[in-house]
């Protein structure tokens, strides 16, 4: 039975592959596989889960692997065993040592 504060989350475990297109309205904790495009307001990619196409959201966390594209429009933080390849667009991005980044970088909140 679902706890009411997982209404509007989505859970994605250890082994499971999901293709398609998904619109989550507040968090979205990934373990296993997507192919297509996500979009929540937190993204959470563990480190065994792997997102290949469009991923979007406010608040994006990444521990494992992120292809294509990346748009954060609040934080981007790529953690010790994260790897994001492909077109990242962010307003503030950290990247623990560790981390791999490899793609075309767009700051889409410049401070001039």
């Amino acid at each position: 039975m679902a706890e009411a504060n997982q209404q509007g989350c989505l859970f994605v475990g250890e082994g499971v592959v999901l293709k398609g297109n998904f619109q989550v309205p507040d968090i979205a904790s990934i373990s296993g596989v997507i192919e297509g495009e996500l979009t929540a307001k937190q993204i959470l990619i563990e480190a065994t889960g792997v997102v290949h196409g469009k991923l979007s959201g406010e608040s994006i966390d990444i521990r494992g692997e992120a292809n294509e594209y990346v748009s954060s429009t609040r934080s981007l933080i790529i953690r010790s065993t994260g790897k994001v390849t492909g077109s990242i667009h962010y307003s503030e991005i950290e990247i623990e040592k560790g981390g791999h980044l490899h793609g075309d970088l767009h700051n889409i909140n410049p401070h001039s």
